[in-house]
């Protein structure tokens, strides 16, 4: 693990996750970890997960950098995500450890991550490297996650839900292929659905540079909800 990784995600960070408890007569078995954005956890994602919850199950919007340590500007969170990403050891041990942190508080829970952009990617890494996971979705994430090596080492567990911008500059074509491919050759249990005329942060109410492939969607944020409903209602209906 490099020095630069310990400094900036490990050493004196401390996180404050916002847990959000469905507060009806019964609540499903289902915990949804959310990974935010490159910008880190933001009124977005808690929202969300307030929003998760109020379908019955319990949630964890993921405090990614710690308290205060979030990035501002744009070449800020660039250099953040570089520092994050640049290996895959560090990046999944963290992943691993921020994840048994939560499970640690609700035993017994079907861990399913759901995530943003760089959270989206971060979503479909923890489906894949963390045994326990029993679910990952992904809204407009990069497709350059990690892959599991040796192949065989990777969760055949965990179902894994992809909503994608057709017009997103960030997931080219090829890119998306490619993991397709990845799933399909992995014989896990995968939907990638693409959404016509949205870009990057379809999901995002503030992303306001269709210019620069970056916009909400009013009508791709709906439907990915959607499908994120029935996605969850099913894993928490497995035996």
């Amino acid at each position: 693990m490099s020095s630069e990784f310990e400094k900036q995600f490990i050493d004196g960070v401390t996180r404050s996750h916002s847990h959000v408890a469905w507060d009806g007569e019964t609540t499903s078995d289902v915990h949804v970890i959310v990974w935010p954005t490159w910008g880190g956890l933001s009124d977005f994602e808690k929202r969300f997960a307030s929003d998760v919850a109020s379908w019955g199950h319990s949630t964890t919007a993921v405090d990614l950098y710690g308290v205060g340590n979030n990035p501002t500007k744009p070449e800020d969170k660039a250099n953040t995500l570089k520092t994050l990403v640049a290996n895959q050891a560090p990046l999944t041990a963290l992943l691993s450890d921020i994840t048994k942190e939560i499970e640690s508080s609700y035993p017994s829970k079907k861990i399913v991550h759901v995530g943003f952009c760089l959270g989206g990617r971060l979503a479909i890494e923890a489906g894949l490297h963390i045994p326990s996971s029993a679910g990952a979705v992904s809204y407009h994430g990069l497709m350059n996650f990690y892959r599991v090596e040796p192949e065989c080492d990777a969760n055949q567990s965990a179902k894994f839900l992809v909503c994608n911008g057709y017009q997103d500059p960030m997931v080219d074509e090829d890119s998306a292929e490619s993991a397709r491919a990845y799933f399909d050759e992995l014989g896990v249990d995968w939907q990638f659905i693409d959404f016509g005329n949205a870009k990057h942060s379809f999901m995002l109410p503030q992303a306001n540079a269709p210019q620069e492939g970056h916009e909400f969607s009013p009508e791709a944020s709906a439907r990915g909800r959607t499908y994120l409903r029935g996605f969850l209602e099913e894993i928490n209906s497995q035996k």
